[in-house]
This record gives structure tokens, C-alpha cells and sequence, in this order.
């Protein structure tokens, strides 16, 4: 693991060619992200809930869900996320054909074919609700109904399943983290080295344990075997400032720019999730954002996502998932304390 004052990996230097360095003009738009599933595939997927119907949603395993027809639509999925735009947006499975349960069935189901599903929190969700939660005590960005700047997630592959649009607002946003580098590299060379050494990163939900900020840094950008990857998190670079972290200036100073950067409308593409659509991406390549948003009686939005914990996928440092480390020993530490309760409780 790299520490302050160190650069983690070689800095590259060079202009990325790859089908994941988009603009928003070479993009075109939330239409070149889509993949509509055939009737045949939603087929199959009906067949599966009806297989499945006996076990709640996230108690099918990736057996459950196996399926030829299904094998070959991961198959195009992954391609989409490792060799072609970082992202896909599922359509077909809609509403009015599945409730709730089914397209948590169907997501899920689906999720344990790409990967593994993954811790989230110190709960154990791995399954969370991206929704305003307002007995949220420990402030996380997807419990709330405030905007979210651009960041990466936990793990290799995220995904957001659309369950309920808001009366207002809750836009996505997605930007390509290689075409912020290749910016980088044309216009602020000066920066590479500050954001290849990174920083220190905390989680709110672990304050006063000794897992609550990293004792390492991890850096923004990193290159290993000739391709770059990204991992940014104001939320929790924030935190560790609270915790008693200094940021470097010539950090802080680059942060602002990658963020300034990632927003800007050259490279932000913004598009609304509608019911029933999946999104799954290339976490280490894409930075996703969202607006702020307003629930009514009618409209209450609501996500599920997944942290999927993917084999042979882009190459990365482990530093990159360290905050996921975090979340699982968390976790761990908490169901070893409950199943000590439990036996005390249970000897009298």
C-alpha cells in the first residue's frame, strides 16, 4: 500500500484510445447506452421468477439464474462495460409487466451472473435501496434526497436498477474518467502527479472505530498493465478532513479541477432512469452523478443497487477497494458481536 508523499503507480502520460474515452458529442446521447432485451430474453426471465417464486428475490443463486439465453445477455453486458462505452442501460422490463418483487428478482438474478453481489454498509446490504431515508442517522449520500457530484463507487461494477421515478429532479449524470485523464494530460500536465498520489480516504459510519480512515493513500488515477483507472469520492475524502486529514494544497487544487472537470457539459451525459431500466457500468472508468430530487405521495424515487465484485475484469490496485474493505469488516465485526449476544442470551 502507497503512503502519503508516494505515487502509487507509473503516471501515464499518453492520449487514451478507447471506446470509454467519450464526450458527450461523441456519445450522442442515453439512446447509444441502451440494450433492449428481446422477447425471447424476457422470455427466460419470466420462466426464472416463476422457477424462483419460492425463495425470496435475494435468495437465488447464480445456479437459480442460470440460463443459456441469460449467459449470452451477461456476455453482452460485460463486453459493453469492459470493451466498449464503460456503461449499458437495460431496457424492457417494465412496470406494467413486473412489480416490485419481480424486478428485484429479475435484477438480483441477474447481478449474481455478472458477479458477486457485495457488502454496501455496515448492515450487510447487498441489495440497498437508493432512496430518502429519513431515519438516516449516519449520513450517506444514496439515503438522502441531495444532489451527488460526480464519484466512483466501491467495487469493480456498480449498478442502478430504476424501481420509481421522483415527482422532480433525481437526473443522472455519467462521465467518462479517461476522458478527464486525456484532458488532464492536454491541458493540466502540472496535476497528473498530485491526483496519481491521492489521499486518504473515511467512512462516516465507521467514526471512533480503528477502521474509520485509511492509513494509506489512494490515489485518484492509477495505471497498471498499460490502463488507467479511477477513484474519486469527495463524500469520503471530505470526511477524512474531518477526521483530521490534511489535504496537500496541490491535492486540493487538483481535486477541484478533476470535479470542475467531470460536470462539465463537454463530458457530462445527462439522461433520466426510467421505471424498470438497469444501468450497469465500469466502476473504475465512469464517475456517476445525480441532481437533487423531490418525492410527492404519487412519486417516491427508488433505486436498487449493486456492488458487484467481478473476476477478470479491468486490472486495478487494491487500494481501490479498500473502503469496500472497510464496509465487509464492519460488517463482520457486527455479525461476530450479535452471534456473541445470541449465545449469552441463549445460555440463560
Amino acid at each position: 500500500m502507497n503512503t502519503a508523499g508516494t505515487t502509487a503507480t507509473p503516471i501515464y502520460r499518453g492520449i487514451i484510445d478507447d471506446p470509454a474515452a467519450w464526450t458527450t458529442a461523441s456519445i450522442g446521447g442515453k439512446e447509444q447506452l441502451c440494450y433492449r432485451l428481446t422477447p425471447e430474453q424476457l422470455r427466460v426471465l419470466d420462466s426464472l421468477i416463476r422457477k424462483t417464486g419460492h425463495l425470496r428475490p435475494q435468495e437465488a443463486t447464480r445456479e437459480d439464474f442460470a440460463h443459456p439465453v441469460v449467459d449470452a445477455l451477461v456476455a453482452d453486458v460485460r463486453d459493453a462495460i469492459y470493451n466498449g462505452a464503460g456503461a449499458v442501460i437495460l431496457q424492457g422490463v417494465t412496470r406494467e409487466r413486473y412489480d416490485k418483487e419481480q424486478c428485484e428478482r429479475i435484477y438480483w438474478g441477474l447481478g449474481t451472473q455478472l458477479g458477486i453481489p457485495s457488502v454496501q454498509n455496515s448492515r450487510g446490504d447487498r441489495l440497498a435501496h437508493v432512496a430518502d431515508d429519513k431515519t438516516n442517522k449516519v449520513v450517506r449520500g444514496y439515503r438522502s434526497t441531495a444532489e451527488l457530484t460526480p464519484h466512483t463507487d466501491f467495487f469493480a461494477v456498480v449498478g442502478l436498477m430504476c424501481l420509481e421515478r421522483a415527482e422532480s429532479g433525481g437526473i443522472s449524470h455519467l462521465a467518462s474518467a479517461l476522458t478527464i485523464h486525456n484532458e488532464l494530460v492536454q491541458t493540466r500536465p502540472d496535476l497528473l502527479e498530485p491526483l496519481y498520489r491521492g489521499t486518504r480516504y473515511a467512512l462516516a459510519e465507521a467514526r471512533g472505530t480503528d477502521l474509520a480512515v485509511t492509513s494509506f493513500n489512494i490515489p485518484v488515477f492509477s495505471c497498471v498493465d498499460g490502463q488507467v483507472s479511477c477513484f474519486f469520492s469527495r463524500q469520503n475524502s471530505n470526511e477524512a478532513v474531518a477526521q483530521g486529514v490534511s489535504l496537500e494544497p496541490d491535492f486540493a487544487e487538483a481535486a477541484k479541477w478533476f470535479e470542475d472537470t467531470a460536470q462539465d457539459r463537454r463530458f457530462q451525459l445527462e439522461f433520466l432512469l426510467e421505471p424498470g431500466e438497469m444501468m450497469i457500468w465500469n466502476n473504475f472508468v465512469m464517475l456517476h452523478s445525480r441532481t437533487s430530487f423531490e418525492d410527492s405521495a404519487a412519486h417516491t424515487r427508488d433505486l436498487l443497487r449493486l456492488w458487484l465484485n467481478v473476476e477478470g475484469g479491468r486490472p486495478v490496485l487494491p487500494e481501490l477497494f479498500a473502503c469496500a474493505g472497510i464496509y465487509q469488516e464492519m460488517f463482520r465485526r457486527n455479525s461476530a458481536k450479535a452471534d456473541a449476544a445470541r449465545t449469552v442470551s441463549a445460555q440463560g
